[in-house]
Parts: structure tokens; C-alpha cells; sequence
């Protein structure tokens, strides 16, 4: 059979314009619309939240329509900025497998990790932007002298930029050779690994470290946060992976490797072990021995929703549906049905979302460093707001995934006798 011309990457885009946004069925294109209009609505409300004076002649814009305030100033745009985080990074899993350790079955479905990183990073990178407010002030976030070298947030802007290249120039290399008809070689397989991995596991180190340098919240000063933060990522980033996988086979026929599923459920029940660890030690030192009255006081609207109920409801959701995940991931006649990976997959990503979200942020706000007690509830705004971001970033996993998952099923596909 002759072998097939070598694409260029004007025909890796072309390609990905036209499966990606022209491609697909009526559904897919009734998809896209509306995300596309919900990323609209979203970045309307974003206007009008911190634009309103110049835009649409109002005064009656401004962060008052958020439920931040001068005591709780990280909210919900900075709760799901931590989860999204969690999730571009955990994608280096099937990377590792694939590319570090040659598992055909991983390797076959590692540029869809890739997809899900850069679609997870436009979601983080766009909540920080909206977070403070307009883009310009974005700029406070680059490298620059004389903060650079003791500036957190310059190290997060760093490899958090830094990662989202790398998961792009593999992306594209892994398509452009896919379109010729050719294997990744082995020369990017490991080069690519031995690079992204550790830049994987920083993105999440680094945005832990900025919580624990804030002195005055001492809820966040503990040497558990940085590995609370990746182990729990390692639990939704391959759930969510799972979840995109089942519906390509149901939908576009591809094939995956039984064991695939097997090894990356096993991932996902250690890491929930870790992470509720994690958590347990935390309570532990907290209501046992912690001479630190503030620290108290927040571990208790964690724990027992003081103040503020709803965050001890989150808090008790992550312990509860994260034991209901690993046992269920012990039951073999529930890990091994596609419904029951479901089910895993599904409870997993809630459990971590109640417990990388909000219950992060919100106690070690409350009370402020004064004493003062003020609670935080996001308001409908702000949730329009983040569903915007959110439906931005699922607009790019989609229209970056359907190409590569359409080139998986006619480069894997059985070859004529």
C-alpha cells in the first residue's frame, strides 16, 4: 500500500478546522453552538460586571455584583481555577504510560491527554483574567524584575504557560504524524515526557505554594496542601479521561484496550486513598493538638459548617463520595462494566470538585485576620460568569478532540488482508 504524502502543519490545521468545527453530525454542530452562545452570555455578563462604565454606560457594574468582598476576595472564578489546574495536570498519567513506559493501549489515546490539558489550562488561564478584572491587569502575572525571583505567582505564570505549549507543540506533532500515517517517534515520546512530567506535577505544586506563603491564613499553611492538591488531581483528571473515552467508543467506534480502563481505575482508588488521607491527617493535627485558635475556627467551617453551612456540606460530600468511589473501585463486578466505570468516574470528579473548590478557598477566609466573620455565597453573576469560562474551555476540548479521536479510529483501524 503506497504510503501516504506527509501532512505539513497547514494541513494539521486544515484538517482539525474542518473535523473539528465544519465536521461532525447535527448534534455535534447543535453542541457547539451552544457552548458557543453560553461562552457568549458568559463574557456579556463579564462586561457588565467589570466593564459597565465604559461599555454599556452604567454605573451599575462592578465586583458588588459578586459575592466577594474586601475579607473574602478569592471566590469561584479561583475555586475552579484550582480544579482546572488539577485536571490539566493528571493528564500526564496516560502519558507516562504511554510514552515512559510503551503501554500500546495508553500510548494509542495519549494525544487525547493532551487535549484535555490545553482545554483545561484555556479554562484556569481564563479565570485568572476574569478574576482581576481586565485583561491588562494580567500582565502584573509576567515575570518581571525586581519580583521575579520570590514572586509565586510568577512561578505559577511560568509553568503553568510552559505547560500549556508543550501539551500544543505535542498536539500538533501528534496529528501532523497521524495525517501522514506515522508513529510518534520515540525521540518525542521520551523527550516529551521527561519535560512535561515534572512541569505536570509543578503547575500544581506552584499554585499550592501561593496558598501557603499567605502567612495570614494559617488554614493553608500546612506541608500537606502542595500534595493534597496532586493527589486528589490524580483522581479526576483520568476520571474525566475515562468518561471522554467511553462516549468516543459509543459514538465513533474506537477501540480501547480493556486495560486501560483496569490501570487507570487503579489510579484513580490510590489517589482517593491519598487525598482522604490527606484529609484525615489534616483533622487530625487541626482538632487534636493545634495551638493556633484561627486555624481551629476555619477547620471548623470546614468540618461543622460554622458560619457558613453550606462549605461543611461540601466538605462532608468530598469524605463521603470519595469512600463511596474507592469502594466501589474495589468491587470487581463494578470496575469491570462500563456502567460501573461510570459510576466511578462520575462520583469522583463531584467528590473532588467538593473538595478542590470552594472548601479550599472559603475557610481560610473565614474570619478574616481581624476576627471579623464574613461569609461568602458566590451570587447567580458570578455562576454565569464561570459557566462561561467553563463552556469556553469544553468548545476547545471538543473541537481539538473530535479530530484527534476520528484519527485514532482510521490509524488503528485493521488493516485490509
Amino acid at each position: 500500500m503506497a504510503r501516504e504524502r506527509k501532512a505539513s502543519i497547514i494541513d494539521m490545521i486544515k484538517y482539525v478546522v474542518r473535523e473539528g468545527i465544519l465536521g461532525g453530525g447535527p448534534s455535534y454542530k447543535c453542541l457547539l453552538a451552544a457552548l458557543l452562545l453560553m461562552t457568549v452570555y458568559g463574557f456579556y455578563m463579564w462586561i457588565g460586571v467589570q466593564h459597565a462604565p465604559i461599555f454599556l454606560h452604567s454605573n451599575a457594574g462592578g465586583m458588588i455584583l459578586t459575592g466577594m468582598n474586601d475579607s473574602v476576595p478569592w471566590g469561584l472564578y479561583i475555586a475552579f481555577f484550582i480544579f482546572w489546574v488539577g485536571i490539566a495536570a493528571a493528564g500526564v498519567v496516560f502519558g507516562l504510560a504511554g510514552y515512559a513506559f510503551h503501554h500500546e493501549g495508553f500510548k494509542k489515546i495519549a494525544v487525547l491527554a493532551e487535549v484535555q490539558a490545553i482545554a483545561a489550562l484555556v479554562i484556569a488561564l481564563v479565570l485568572i483574567i476574569v478574576d482581576v478584572g481586565r485583561p491588562i491587569r494580567a500582565m502584573i502575572l509576567i515575570p518581571q524584575l525586581p519580583n521575579f525571583p520570590q514572586s509565586m505567582l510568577d512561578w505559577d505564570f511560568i509553568v503553568l504557560t510552559t505547560y500549556l505549549i508543550l501539551n500544543i507543540i505535542a498536539y500538533v506533532y501528534v496529528v501532523k504524524k497521524q495525517l501522514s500515517g506515522e508513529e510518534p517517534s520515540l525521540r518525542f515520546e521520551h523527550l516529551f515526557i521527561l519535560v512535561a512530567a515534572p512541569v505536570a506535577i509543578g503547575i500544581h505544586t506552584v499554585t499550592a505554594f501561593i496558598s501557603q506563603a499567605l502567612t495570614a491564613r494559617p488554614y493553608w499553611n500546612s506541608p500537606l496542601l502542595a500534595p493534597r492538591y496532586v493527589a486528589t488531581a490524580f483522581a479526576s483528571g483520568p476520571a474525566l479521561l475515562l468518561l471522554v473515552l467511553m462516549m468516543a467508543e459509543k459514538r465513533l467506534g474506537l477501540k480501547i484496550d480493556p486495560d486501560v480502563y483496569k490501570k487507570t481505575v487503579y489510579v484513580i482508588a490510590g489517589s482517593l486513598v491519598v487525598g482522604l488521607y490527606f484529609s484525615l491527617s489534616e483533622a487530625q493535627e487541626v482538632f487534636w493538638y493545634t495551638t493556633e485558635p484561627m486555624k481551629y475556627a476555619q477547620a471548623s467551617v470546614l468540618f461543622f459548617g460554622k458560619y457558613i453551612w453550606w462549605v461543611g456540606l461540601l466538605g462532608w460530600l468530598w469524605i463521603i463520595l470519595g469512600s463511596t468511589a474507592v469502594i466501589l473501585c474495589i468491587i470487581p463486578s463494578v470496575r469491570s462494566t462500563r456502567a460501573g466505570i461510570a459510576a466511578i468516574s462520575i462520583i469522583t470528579i463531584i467528590g473532588v470538585i467538593c473538595e478542590k473548590t470552594l472548601t479550599m478557598i472559603v475557610p481560610a477566609f473565614t474570619p478574616d485576620p481581624l476576627g471579623q466573620v464574613v461569609g461568602y455565597t458566590p451570587t447567580p453573576v458570578e455562576y454565569a460568569i464561570t459557566l462561561g469560562v467553563h463552556t469556553l474551555g469544553f468548545l476547545v476540548y471538543a473541537i481539538l478532540a473530535l479530530p484527534a479521536l476520528k484519527l485514532m479510529v482510521r490509524h488503528h483501524a485493521p488493516k485490509p488482508a
